[in-house]
């Protein structure tokens, strides 16, 4: 099944809820939201999940809170920000739904994974159109900014250019980018060659991180359906 038809499926789940025909004004609304997360690469199993229901780090949620709160504000400062911790801490929920309400704001948004990155940017039947959408979005995430997701360091280098790119016109723009990675130790173990030394500059500059400490609730929600 192709993600147009599983959206158009959730669309019709959204009016079978409600009771109406489709056509109430909050079905009308809902369904311009899908239109939109979709539009914006969010994944279809967070589309409906909010803050309300955050199983992760209770710090993690005061930030995000904050950050939603103030989501106007946080576009005009342009500052960037960096969840890192370990798996199943709720720092894809949390990315996701500051996206979520941007798109509610009225920015533009997109998410999309570090690997998603590298490989859509060498495509060349991609990569133009790539690079811009990811520099010029009012609100970027990238996910998933892990060093496993490379298989040498040939694949490291080839991304830390690409990604020098992209956060240096964002950061120089103050265009807010909001990353997430597993790794405890500092994301420049990620990168690799002769982008490093700049990478360190602009994180230093630009960049806030958020340490993300907590049990992995995936595995806890596991235990409690057994």
């Amino acid at each position: 099944m192709s993600l147009t038809r599983k959206k158009e499926l959730v669309k019709e789940k959204v009016v079978r809820s409600h009771g109406c025909r489709g056509a109430c004004i909050r079905c009308t609304k809902v369904h311009r939201l899908i239109d939109k997360m979709a539009e914006s690469n969010i994944p279809i199993g967070y589309w409906f999940l909010n803050m309300k229901e955050f199983k992760g780090a209770p710090k993690l949620k005061e930030i995000v809170d904050d950050y939603i709160t103030t989501i106007s504000d946080k576009y005009m400062d342009g500052n960037s920000i960096c969840f890192a911790g370990n798996q199943g801490t709720g720092k894809t929920m949390s990315s996701i739904c500051i996206l979520k309400e941007a798109i509610k704001k009225g920015f533009s948004a997109h998410y999309i994974t570090a690997s998603d990155i590298l490989n859509e940017a060498t495509d060349s039947r991609h990569s133009y159109n790539l690079k811009a959408l990811l520099r010029d979005v009012d609100f970027l995430v990238i996910d998933e900014l892990d060093s496993r997701f490379f298989s040498s360091d040939n694949a490291k280098e080839l991304f830390s250019g690409i990604y020098e790119n992209i956060f240096r016109f964002r950061s120089h723009n103050t265009l807010p980018t909001i990353m997430c990675t597993n790794e405890t130790d500092g994301i420049l173990s990620v990168f690799h060659g002769q982008s490093v030394q700049a990478i360190n500059s602009l994180n230093k500059q630009y960049l806030t991180i958020y340490p993300v400490v907590g049990p992995d609730f995936r595995k806890q929600q596991v235990k409690h359906a057994s």
